[in-house]
């Protein structure tokens, strides 16, 4: 799935952060694992394996104004068949810092679930910090409008706004669009999305991104890329998240993904321009690695992964993010 995790922000508030627990995390956790059996399908099968299943995973971002952002997660599946097919509960602890935003913590419970419904995958995660319901999900399929190649996929996440504001003042986003994996031969894929933006207040956006994908080695797994992204905002700079009236970019960019032993080990770089209005043309830099393990056949499932990225603060300002993931879950 394309999607806005995060985001941009434009400068750091000037308030000091008060941001408490909003709810005891065991009960959170209790409630979640009571409540997860109502969410799941019920599945008779036995494929004679384990069943159970617990996982840590953890996620650490910082940007250029010393925004830092710590989320550590626990979770329990009482039914883990593959990543594909599973429920179970996960407990959340948000951990943030800012040199002149203060900080603050507070717990967050999810329910985990994957499952299909005849041609149709979908899986996600809903919960709440206390005050508002939360989550990401996505449903997919193979096949679009009778061409069996394409990819479709819808989602919908919600989430907090992750500045000094968004954490001050408890502001939220929500974004749904779809999006669609279209491959014009063997060698050559475009992709496409379409998305909309909803954030506390008055203002949305409305996004499209598209990529072009050529494969040069297959059996390198080294492809060539150009992944473009446009949005528009229709009240510019009502916080302190990056918000210009529109933006732009393009990226031509390098990627090589190999599989050994089935684990999968991708690599990718690029360069390029971007601009939003009042501002002149910028250079647009990403990078990114990720470690993933098998996904099917083992009882571990083991991602890893690490992404840069510079971003516009404001007019010929410039930005810059990391994050890092690692997430681990054993059957058992």
């Amino acid at each position: 799935m394309i999607g806005e995790r995060r985001p941009e922000k434009v400068g750091a508030a000037k308030r000091r952060a008060v941001f408490r627990p909003a709810a005891r995390p065991l009960t959170i956790l209790a409630a979640l694992l009571c409540a997860a059996p109502a969410f799941a399908a019920d599945d008779s099968s036995d494929s004679g394996g384990p069943h159970q299943a617990a996982g840590f995973d953890i996620f650490g971002s910082s940007d250029a104004d010393h925004f830092q952002v710590v989320k550590t997660g626990l979770s329990y599946f009482p039914d883990y068949e593959n990543t594909q097919k599973y429920w179970g509960a996960r407990l959340e602890h948000f951990l943030f810092s800012s040199d002149t935003g203060g900080s603050g913590h507070a717990e967050r419970g999810f329910i985990n679930l994957a499952d299909s419904i005849g041609d149709w995958n979908y899986g996600g995660t809903v919960g709440t910090d206390g005050k508002t319901i939360l989550g990401a999900g996505s449903i997919f399929t193979q096949g679009f409008l009778g061409k069996d190649s394409i990819r479709q996929e819808y989602f919908l996440n919600r989430d907090l706004v992750e500045t000094p504001k968004g954490f001050n003042q408890g502001l939220y986003f929500t974004y749904l669009g779809g999006s669609y994996d279209i491959p014009l031969d063997d060698r050559n894929t475009v992709t496409a999305l379409i998305g909309s933006q909803v954030f506390t207040g008055k203002n949305y956006r409305l996004i499209a991104r598209s990529n072009y994908i050529y494969v040069l080695d297959p059996d390198l797994g080294l492809s060539l890329q150009f992944r473009a992204k446009y949005f528009w905002d229709s009240l510019p700079r009502e916080f302190d998240y990056f918000s210009p009236r529109w933006y732009m970019e393009g990226v031509p960019t390098v990627q090589m993904r190999r599989f050994y032993q089935r684990w999968q080990f991708l690599v990718a770089a690029g360069y390029g321009a971007r601009r939003n209005n009042g501002a002149p043309w910028q250079g647009a830099g990403l990078a990114q690695v990720s470690i993933i393990s098998p996904r099917f056949g083992s009882n571990w499932v083991i991602d890893t992964s690490f992404l840069y990225s510079n971003q516009p603060i404001v007019q010929s300002n410039t930005y810059s993010y990391e994050q890092a993931t690692i997430s681990l879950i054993r059957r058992f």
